[in-house]
């Protein structure tokens, strides 16, 4: 598959991922976290709740030792956007897409405790006001794609989110904002 789609401003196209750093990307990036990288999310656990606070005493860390990523294979529509620009920054009318390149992209969803907050969830992205792109993967795919949802940064859960598209390429077709989608 070749990514033809074009948006209507690319802010900032990145390099295409050569084939070898696509298959290295894909045996990777739902791999079990690594000892390191469950070290890294138990040091960054800090109780937010000064000790006069009642919560205090009720705070309990996150614990990645049970964290998965799905199980399951990326959209053909996504690895052949990958293969046209490895992330980068683009928009149509008022959606802006800055999406995570391969190397980041577990990263990210570390960073923001996907596995914790939204199991089956998998950002891919961001619109520069807070929201992450997700695929919603608890379920089969249709066709090879999942569900898109947009969910705020402060706020990942299921209840909250909303459902933004039904394809990456549904998604990068859209012209309204996230936000806008996200508080209709």
């Amino acid at each position: 598959m070749k990514w033809t789609f074009r948006f209507e401003n690319s802010y900032q196209k990145a390099d295409a991922l050569s084939e070898d750093d696509l298959q290295h990307f894909l045996n990777n990036w739902n791999a079990a976290l690594t000892e390191e990288e469950k070290q890294e999310i138990a040091d960054r656990q800090h109780n937010p709740f000064p000790v006069t606070d009642p919560l205090h005493l009720h705070y309990v860390p996150l614990n990645p030792a049970t964290w998965t990523f799905p199980q399951k294979n990326l959209p053909g529509s996504y690895l052949a956007f990958l293969r046209y620009s490895n992330g980068g920054e683009f928009g149509s009318g008022d959606r802006h897409f800055q999406f995570f390149s391969a190397a980041n992209l577990r990263e990210m969803n570390l960073a923001y405790d996907f596995p914790a907050y939204m199991p089956g969830a998998v950002s891919f992205g961001m619109d520069g006001s807070g929201n992450h792109y997700i695929w919603d993967m608890r379920h089969n795919s249709a066709d090879g794609e999942y569900p898109i949802i947009v969910a705020h940064s402060g706020n990942l859960d299921y209840e909250d989110c909303r459902k933004i598209a039904d394809t990456f390429l549904e998604l990068c077709s859209g012209k309204t904002a996230a936000d806008d989608e996200l508080h209709s």
